[in-house]
């Protein structure tokens, strides 16, 4: 009797030291992107993490997973701060799957090519990436660093806890077929997409979404023949109402995404045979159908190519109890105009690992201080997801028809003399440039939610000084420019506000993302 109470002893401390191993350990619904990187910086860290993904491997190449989104991403210094916490030689190895991108090269009805640079100088720059390339890489990171990841696990049901004490039962289908239950002692993260199947399964969570009456579908513009294009530019078409856009890849070709309505009578649908989409883009994109290896090749291609949806999701709470939150895409879908969608999600990671470690550090930390945690997390980040989503959809307008109109472009030309003015440059960064170098973990760093509000500001200063002003070359730009105006016009309008804000412009810039 002795022998078998002992032995009974043993198997329930046992089994209290493997729940309360599993207590710190981090399930992860979702092993896109986010969840991806979300994986490799927990571990970094020294969480125990187990990812769950609804696909097969995406790194086998099944037409499953070649049937996803394929819009090449846009990595700006934002995105690439988030990542400074990890060893130096990740972020370099990321960096390297990409194109350097200065600024927008604007191809005109008329037949103009103008250039718009994105930063100052040459040092501010993007990165065009391979969202399926990049994908892989982050993967292979997380299973590198530890990472336990279960391919053919879609999520199908999740069940709170009644207590603190009491796991999260997660319910999978198998891709296999037959289903799964896990319990989960510790916090999950659904980091799986717009149409987060973690959030649909708690009520808690509630969502809205605004699609976009417009959509996107992709051509390819081959090596061989956009040879001439610059590499190192994103390729704006404007038309008014609809707009293609080119973004360079390794091997010399671009990608191509033409942007328009889904209904009406210029739009996908009334576009429903390979004839239409001839007579469409040799009327209005003549001028790119060399790039595109002629008229018929980019016609049969544009017709036959899947439609992709836009939209945004917004999502209130972020976190529910103090085990379960949403990350990147989950909690804030948002339209790929401003380039932000990742760059957003990784501040994500950054800001929930950094409330972890602080609140919730491995192998410590108690169900109340978790929720703490959580709670910080999505109090400091859902303010700048909406301000993103707000700006993401003004720049649709700007693509698509600002960047063909003169005076927009002669504002734009005052707005980088500014920028580039020795004495005011100090203390004036553009909109874009704020919300794609900013952010960081300095003092006074600019978030979306500072940027928003900034530029509206700003753009009203520069609208004034750009007035009576007809060029877009920088030199007459900078002989035009009122400094003594413009001096006095930031010190009544925009500089209190910085100052009531705490932002500091000089955090704005590649800094640690270089």
């Amino acid at each position: 009797m002795a022998e078998m109470a002992a032995r009974d002893r043993k198997h329930q401390e046992l089994g209290d030291a493997l729940v309360e191993r599993r207590r710190h350990e981090v399930t992860i619904v979702g092993a896109g992107l986010v969840g991806s990187l979300l994986a490799v910086v927990l571990r970094s860290r020294g969480y125990r993490v187990t990812v769950y993904e609804g696909r097969r491997d995406p790194r086998e190449g099944t037409q499953e997973n070649s049937a996803g989104r394929s819009i090449n991403l846009v990595a700006t210094a934002r995105g690439l701060k988030a990542l400074s916490t990890l060893p130096p030689d990740v972020a370099t190895r990321l960096k390297a799957l990409g194109t350097k991108v200065y600024g927008r090269v604007i191809h005109t009805e008329d037949g103009q090519i103008l250039a718009q640079k994105y930063g100052k100088n040459d040092n501010e720059y993007n990165i065009s990436l391979s969202r399926s390339k990049l994908n892989d890489f982050l993967l292979g990171e997380a299973e590198k660093a530890g990472a336990c990841i279960k391919f053919g696990h879609r999520l199908c049901n999740a069940k709170l806890p009644a207590d603190s004490e009491s796991p999260t039962q997660l319910e999978f289908t198998m891709g296999g077929g037959g289903t799964c239950l896990t319990a989960c002692f510790g916090p999950v993260i659904g980091s799986d997409g717009a149409g987060s199947a973690l959030r649909r399964a708690v009520p808690a969570f509630e969502a809205s979404s605004d699609i976009l009456a417009a959509g996107y579908k992709e051509v390819l513009l081959p090596a061989h023949c956009s040879q001439t294009l610059d590499q190192f530019g994103l390729h704006i078409w404007p038309r008014g109402d609809h707009f293609l856009m080119g973004l360079a890849n390794k091997d010399g070709s671009f990608t191509g995404t033409l942007y328009l309505a889904n209904e009406g009578d210029l739009s996908f649908s009334s576009l429903n045979s390979e004839e239409k989409w001839r007579q469409f883009l040799n009327e209005h994109y003549a001028d790119a159908l060399p790039f595109m290896d002629g008229v018929d090749k980019a016609s049969k291609q544009l017709y036959n190519n899947p439609l992709g949806m836009l939209g945004t999701v917004k999502v209130q709470p972020w976190r529910v109890g103090n085990r379960i939150a949403v990350i990147g895409d989950a909690a804030h879908a948002v339209v790929p105009f401003f380039g932000q969608g990742m760059n957003c999600g990784f501040e994500d990671v950054d800001c929930l690992a950094q409330e972890l470690s602080t609140r919730w550090p491995p192998k410590d930390g108690t169900p109340q201080k978790l929720e703490q945690a959580l709670e910080s997390y999505a109090r400091r980040r859902k303010p700048n997801a909406d301000a993103i989503a707000t700006m993401a959809l003004e720049n649709y307008v700007e693509m698509m028809r600002s960047t063909g109109d003169p005076v927009f472009r002669s504002r734009k030309a005052i707005e980088a003399a500014l920028e580039r003015d020795e004495e005011l440059g100090a203390s004036f960064r553009s909109r874009y440039a704020m919300v794609c170098y900013g952010g960081g973990r300095q003092k006074g760093a600019v978030g979306y939610a500072h940027a928003l509000q900034l530029g509206e500001a700003q753009w009203g200063v520069v609208c004034d000084l750009a007035a009576g002003f007809s060029g877009s070359d920088s030199q007459e730009a900078d002989a035009f420019l009122d400094r003594k105006r413009a001096a006095q016009l930031l010190e009544e309008r925009v500089w209190p506000l910085q100052r009531q804000l705490g932002v500091d412009l000089a955090t704005v810039g590649i800094g640690s993302a270089s």
